[in-house]
């Protein structure tokens, strides 16, 4: 079974016993930023645990003791090769993370003996002895346990000294004394080489380690072969015997000791471990981080929208408007006065709801503070038991404890999006009971809408037409964008369009005029509702991202000890872009965070955002959350039908069937579940927003049509119901 990287990657920061940043990405070998404190590692594929956990121990360990130095630019070592470091130093580092960590040696030995039976090192074929001193002593600390290497008492010394290195300056003045070792080993090799060559009397090299030097046809056409073979009585060998007698050259030799700045065991491992442990899924991963907001840059204030919500929906006059006919003013007046009268029929109807709603909580918090009392002793005598101490240790006055509830907060982030436009009459509707609610149990609350069209309201950029091209415009950006940074547009609001800070009667009216916006965008030309704040596309992950920034400033000002995010929405939130490339002027180049290989960062957590848009959405809620203590997420999808796509998007990752969702939304009228990233989900038809879950017959309807509203009232009852016991358990 693949080792599960994830897991390995904990295991790095644990072995570093710090918040390391690890990365595992499309790289050939491992690499560790000292400054940022990342460590790169190659997406290594093994079924070996005992591998896996040595690769990653060893690149810890030149995370936690190999410096940042140039030291190839010093003098004293500028001629010395890198390989000879690298073998030096790593016996260093694995010494020291097995002497920290003593568990690591069984990793160590297991691994290499792995490594080795697989000839990851390429000496199955060769005599270990004939190879070059480097490469000797680097099979000596890896692998040396299974292997007979001869060293003399020179090479000994040096063994001995690296095994005991405890710093750098150690490892770079041993590593020089190797290499001037092999330098001098290699002019010995030459010198014996040298000797074995017999010259002619031009000087020529004739013979090489006893073989003949090979002559042109014509040199041996002159010499007369029966007066050679009388001169020394001795006949020319056969090329057989020539072969059997040949001493191979020495760039023929184990080892190749005519390069001795390179270490061939060492070379062919890292090449090894490359290519054989590369994973079959070898893709590129794009680490992506979460950017710190200007949180009063994407805000819009609620005082902000009620001034331009109240100065657009104002009953008109002819002194306010000569121009205008009076049929015309007392028309748009008659429209106001029956936006104005739904409102209030809305308002008195949620009664039932509202009261439902507080109903529950206030169960639900008095079966919790049931379940959490406790009788202690006051350490006072009890003298009416005082006569049965003999036989009673408990004669002590009791007292009952009930341990007070958390402080709870709710912060709503509507969908303010064109595709909501059909249903966003009874979404806010549904919206003002839990704010109506929030108000009679007195539990803190924000409502956010999240657009991406209604900057033109923000007085920062008054002036500016909205519809003007994006060159055109001038807004502030909500950050400085780093490499790897997600982007925030700077067309993104928050629009605080409801909040607890409002005194009752401000609130009131806020609701008021945004039902009248509402039911204009809604009504087909009804009313003209404020182009400022029309709907908009679906930046629903920018939301999530300055959610979790602005909940941070709520808890901290309101001093809520538990808050819940409650997102209504009706899609999925659209692509968002990262900073891919910086250049020298400053400019930018932008990818989209849309395909898979995504990795979203925060801290030193990687969440991965799998291969569509809605595993971005949640990985991005999993990041928030884990900078929000006490902090649950739950979501509120509207569904027109679609279910199978809501079902792909977040059922088959929290591992519902999709027959069982459907069998649900049948038995309940809505679907509800769990997840990993929100805390929980709700899944409710957008044609159960419309019931109103009254009895309603005609007068004189006969039994047929009286059995069939019953069985409608009951419906809508019983998915008001289901809603209701569901969210009060989140929040209570």
């Amino acid at each position: 079974m693949p080792v599960n990287i994830e897991i390995k990657g904990n295991l790095a920061k644990l072995l570093a016993t710090e918040n390391l940043i690890i990365e595992h990405k499309a790289v050939d070998t491992a690499s560790f930023d000292i400054d940022r404190r990342v460590l790169t590692l190659p997406q290594w594929e093994t079924d070996s645990n005992y591998v896996y956990d040595m690769l990653v121990a060893h690149e810890v360990g030149h995370a936690l003791h190999t410096p940042l130095r140039y030291w190839n630019k010093e003098d004293k070592y500028k001629d010395l090769p890198m390989d000879y470091v690298n073998v030096v130093e790593d016996a260093r580092i694995e010494k020291l993370m097995k002497q920290r960590f003593a568990g690591l040696n069984k990793d160590f030995y297991k691994a290499y003996e792995e490594l080795h039976a697989n000839n990851f090192f390429d000496v199955d074929d060769e005599s270990v002895n004939d190879l070059k001193l480097i490469d000797k002593i680097n099979l000596y600390f890896k692998i040396g346990a299974y292997l007979c290497i001869d060293f003399n008492d020179e090479e000994n010394q040096i063994i001995t000294e690296i095994a005991q290195a405890e710093t750098f300056d150690q490892v770079l003045d041993l590593s020089l004394r190797l290499y001037n070792l092999s330098k001098q080993q290699k002019q010995e090799i030459d010198l014996l080489e040298l000797q074995s060559v017999k010259f002619d009397p031009d000087g020529e090299p004739m013979e090489i380690l006893g073989t003949p030097q090979n002559t042109t046809e014509e040199e041996t056409e002159d010499e007369d072969s029966t007066e050679i073979e009388g001169k020394g009585n001795t006949p020319l060998p056969t090329d057989d015997e020539v072969e059997e007698d040949k001493t191979p050259e020495l760039s023929e030799k184990a080892g190749n000791h005519a390069n001795i700045d390179e270490s061939d065991t060492q070379r062919t491992f890292d090449r090894n471990v490359k290519e054989e442990l590369k994973s079959s899924d070898y893709r590129e991963t794009n680490y992506v981080t979460i950017p710190d907001i200007d949180t009063d840059s994407v805000l819009i204030k609620f005082e902000t929208v009620r001034d331009a919500l109240k100065s657009h929906f104002t009953y008109k006059s002819s002194e306010s408007d000569p121009a205008t006919h009076p049929f015309n003013i007392k028309d748009y007046n008659g429209r106001l006065d029956r936006a104005i009268a739904q409102f209030n029929k809305v308002k008195q109807s949620s009664r039932k709801d509202v009261n439902n709603l507080v109903k529950e909580f206030e169960m639900k918090k008095s079966a919790d503070s049931y379940a959490r009392t406790a009788t202690a002793r006051t350490g006072m005598l009890d003298m009416t038991k005082l006569h049965t101490y003999k036989f009673n240790d408990d004669i002590f006055k009791k007292v009952t404890v009930i341990p007070e509830g958390k402080n709870h907060g709710l912060v709503f982030l509507l969908d303010w999006s064109g595709s909501m436009h059909n249903i966003m009459e009874d979404t806010i509707k549904q919206l003002f009971n839990l704010v109506w609610f929030c108000r009679k149990v007195q539990i803190p609350f924000e409502v956010y809408a999240f657009t991406n069209d209604s900057w033109s309201l923000d007085p920062r950029t008054k002036g500016q037409d909205p519809y003007a091209y994006t060159y055109q415009r001038d807004l502030p950006q909500h950050h400085t964008p780093q490499l790897n940074d997600i982007v925030i547009p700077d067309t993104f609001r928050m629009v605080n369009i409801l909040s607890s800070q409002q005194r009752g009667r401000d609130l009131d009216e806020m609701m008021k005029l945004l039902f009248l916006q509402v039911s204009a965008l809604s009504s087909y030309g009804e009313l003209n509702y404020l182009r400022e704040f029309q709907l908009s596309g679906t930046p629903l992950n920018e939301a999530i991202i300055c959610v979790g920034q602005l909940t941070k400033k709520i808890i901290k000002s309101t001093g809520i000890q538990k808050c819940h995010v409650v997102v209504l929405t009706d899609g999925d939130g659209f692509h968002c872009e990262y900073v891919r490339k910086t250049y020298d002027d400053g400019m930018m180049s932008k990818g989209s965070i849309y395909s898979g290989g995504f990795m979203i960062r925060q801290g030193s957590k990687t969440y991965s955002a799998g291969n569509g848009h809605c595993d971005l959405t949640t990985a991005l809620v999993k990041a928030v959350k884990a900078e929000l203590p006490n902090t649950s997420f739950l979501g509120i999808r509207i569904i027109d039908r679609d279910y199978r796509h809501f079902y792909m998007g977040y059922g088959r990752q929290s591992y519902v069937l999709f027959d069982d969702m459907k069998a649900q939304n049948r038995k309940e009228g809505m679907i509800h579940f769990k997840s990993d990233s929100f805390d929980q989900w709700y899944g409710i038809s957008s044609n159960k927003l419309h019931d109103d879950a009254e009895l309603t017959v005609d007068q004189g309807a006969d039994k047929r049509a009286i059995s069939t509203a019953f069985k409608k009232m009951n419906r809508g009852k019983k998915t008001n119901k289901v809603m209701v016991k569901q969210f009060i358990d989140q929040i209570a």
